[in-house]
């Protein structure tokens, strides 16, 4: 049936990415439907994406009100200045003051404001970035962070808002070409949409208002759009659940765009396993609740089951005109009632527990707090006999799923039942479910080898995917072939080749990964990403100036990659430019407070520039940020010891080593401080824990040697000694033939 709509609409079924062109303005709509658009834009999918001014403004900006973040240690601020709103964002630093302002505009709003609103800044590279601070519409209003960012290191204000988001939540905007590949970064070309329209549940009406305006026969009309009323249940279904089913928002995946599909190129009326892929866990989510659970939940209840294709979305939600308040536990009331109309007068008798206005919904189908959006009340519609005894709305803190508790298990098709017309297409797409988000990459690498061995896909993307499931499980060495193989498949694909080059880079391929990042960037100049990941090499090769030239490239073409500043920096610093690394340092960490990484190089810096109090600071927060980062622990040490606080460097240095009890330069930094307090043997013990790890570590070889001299071993002493004298550390080297020159050996 879908083909025939396809073609009634005038789009070939191959070429489903043309039907962009048929799109209109959804204003040509209203002239003949007024009252049913004038409803709509009152709906949560009217109002779903907008610009934010005075006229929609329902949330507090009170002029000089923050919000203090704790996990964090962040400050915020929404403010309206001349018609226009930001968020700012700030900490306070050793002395007090602000550091590591970032204050955006608010471009646009995502959500409706009936559960919640995110904010939205457009960037000048056409990309949008979700800001960290939300408006919640529980309780009568309040700030709070958005899902995700409710942590001590959350990736400061540049979270990309991918394709995968904007399909949900907005008309289909209009990308760059080539965009259409899997992986490709997320671009809006102007003007970008505001709010989900008519097309996204009717499909493109170009044709529709073209058969309109020649006075064409109304079955030409009705053929010429989709009304999701004349599909046949499951295709009505999914008209909804193109954006109201997931399985979870945990990495699985939960879903997979079919490969040759581009974001946006699902029409309502297709069969939309024909798009997308839904994948969940082998056993399903239990009683988990999240945002996007409404197809989810209602599919599991047995009215939905039972009900031979008869209970759908519609069957309760006019999407045009969405009830509230009394209206709607009337309007939904009435519906249960149309099912369950002799039961309910059973259960309303004298005695029976029901009232004859009892309200259905409230019981068989409550609100929860979504587990995933913590600050978010939602109905469940899973609808069952008896609500769960726990307190349904109970707030609940942020769980963010870590590496080590996330879903180590089988990934099993959900919808679809069946992930491909044909066995082969079915089994390369589960196997590569296993493999994606690495849930079962046991299981998953063997049969998706297997599989690409028997049929040999031309796909680019089987190859890479695998590739880097394998880099992924720790086997690079045989990931390298697969991505080779990739490459083969796409040489035009600039998003291949940078894989390919950074896994080069990885296995110490310096030569062929400067090659492959440099086809990379003569594809796709404006590639920020790619232009780093070349400097890494650059910097590798030990080619100081044209990794610097490199670097900066990628910089100028997005100055908010933290991670580019911050390999800047290292450069900087390696070739005794102390001021220019600091100001990079600086930069990293005013995008990405929360990188515990960045801010230990910022205070290694500020140490060797003898700004110690700020120093201290930052090493506070990098190991606040990590508790078990021994190196930034161990250069803390040291700026401690420099400045001969001895006892705060030794709990910090005993705390190294609890860290990483493998780091040979924290045992030898112990053994150190030992030794200057006397303690030769627990010097000893750390020192030869130090040269038994790291055996060309010259500097513990000397103290070691100085070590054993003072507690009367000269045998052992020489021996040490002798090594340091003969090693590359030329301060150590020297200090130890100074010593056995006057030693007499």
């Amino acid at each position: 049936m879908w083909r025939a709509a396809l073609a009634a609409l005038g789009i070939a079924a191959g070429l489903v990415t043309q039907a962009s062109s048929q799109y209109v303005d959804p204003a040509r709509c209203e002239p003949c439907h007024t009252d049913m658009a004038k409803s709509f834009r009152r709906t949560g999918m009217g109002r779903s994406f907008y610009r934010l001014l005075p006229a929609n403004a329902i949330e507090d900006f009170t002029p000089g009100k923050t919000f203090y973040h704790e996990a964090s240690d962040c400050y915020f601020a929404m403010i309206e200045r001349g018609g226009r709103y930001y968020q700012r964002r700030w900490q306070k630093g050793f002395d007090g003051r602000e550091i590591n302002v970032d204050e955006k505009q608010v471009d646009f709003v995502m959500g409706s404001g009936n559960h919640v609103r995110a904010y939205l800044h457009l960037t000048n590279r056409n990309t949008l970035q979700q800001l960290p601070l939300g408006w919640y519409a529980e309780k009568g209003g309040y700030w709070a962070m958005s899902p995700g960012f409710d942590r001590p290191d959350f990736p400061g204000s540049t979270r990309v808002v991918t394709y995968e988001c904007m399909f949900c939540h907005n008309a289909y905007p209009k990308i760059p070409r080539g965009h259409e590949e899997t992986g490709a970064g997320a671009e809006f070309l102007p003007p970008i949409p505001e709010g989900i329209d008519c097309q996204r549940c009717h499909g493109p009406g170009e044709r529709h208002i073209e058969t309109v305006a020649r006075a064409g026969k109304p079955e030409e009309i009705r053929a010429a759009i989709v009304n999701p009323k004349r599909l046949s249940p499951d295709r009505e279904l999914e008209v909804c659940m193109q954006c109201h089913l997931e399985t979870t928002t945990d990495a699985l995946p939960h879903a997979i765009r079919r490969l040759d599909r581009g974001p946006f190129s699902y029409l309502a009326g297709q069969p939309l396993g024909d798009f997308r892929l839904t994948f969940d866990r082998a056993g399903g989510m239990g009683d988990r609740f999240e945002i996007a659970y409404g197809a989810y939940r209602m599919r599991q209840s047995r009215c939905f089951l039972e009900s031979q294709g008869k209970l759908r979305c519609t069957t309760c939600h006019d999407p045009h005109n969405i009830p509230r308040g009394e209206a709607a536990t009337v309007r939904y009331n009435a519906i249960c009632r149309d099912c369950h109309g002799a039961a309910f007068e059973r259960m309303a008798a004298p005695l029976a527990g029901h009232t004859g206005g009892a309200n259905c919904v409230s019981c068989h189908m409550p609100k929860r707090r979504t587990d995933d959006a913590v600050h978010v009340v939602m109905t469940d519609h899973l609808i069952r006999r008896r609500q769960p005894a726990e307190d349904l709305l109970a707030d609940k803190p942020e769980v963010r799923e870590s590496m080590v508790a996330a879903y180590r298990g089988e990934v099993v098709p959900y919808y679809p039942a069946k992930p491909g017309p044909t066995e082969e297409e079915a089994s390369l797409y589960l196997a590569l479910a296993q493999v994606l988000e690495w849930s079962n990459l046991k299981n998953g690498l063997p049969l998706l080898e297997s599989l690409m061995e028997k049929y040999r896909p031309q796909r680019a993307e089987y190859y890479a995917d695998l590739a880097e499931g394998l880099s992924a499980a720790g086997q690079l060495a045989k990931a390298m072939p697969y991505f080779e193989e990739a490459a083969r498949h796409a040489p035009g694909s600039a998003i291949i080749l940078r894989k390919l080059g950074s896994a080069q880079m990885e296995s110490g391929q310096l030569a062929k990964a400067e090659a492959t990042l440099r086809r990379a960037i003569a594809l796709a100049a404006e590639d920020a990403g790619a232009w780093g990941m070349l400097g890494q090499v650059l910097w590798r090769e030990n080619r100081s100036a044209a990794a610097k030239a490199a670097l900066g490239k990628g910089i100028a073409l997005d100055p908010e990659l933290p991670q580019w500043h911050d390999s800047l920096g290292m450069l900087l610093l390696a070739d005794g430019d102390g001021a220019a690394a600091e100001k990079e340092f600086r930069e990293a960490v005013r995008i990405q407070p929360g990188n515990a990484k960045m801010q230990a190089n910022l205070a290694s810096v500020l140490a060797t520039r003898n700004e110690i109090a700020e120093a201290r600071y930052h090493f506070g927060q990098s190991l606040w940020l990590k508790p078990d980062f021994a190196e930034a622990r161990l250069n803390y040490v040291r700026l401690l010891a420099s400045i001969n606080e001895t006892g705060d460097a030794e709990k910090q240095v005993q705390a190294a080593v609890e860290a990483d009890a493998g780091m040979a330069g924290a045992h030898q930094l112990w053994g150190a401080l030992l030794a200057t307090r006397g303690d030769l043997d627990g010097a000893k013990r750390e020192l030869e824990t130090a040269v038994r790890l790291q055996p060309d570590l010259w500097r513990a070889q000397f103290e070691l040697g100085v070590v054993l001299g003072r507690a009367h071993d000269y045998a052992g002493a020489e021996e040490h000694l002798r090594i340091a004298a003969q090693g590359k550390d030329p301060e150590a080297k020297a200090s130890a033939q100074q010593l056995l020159q006057r030693l007499g050996r």
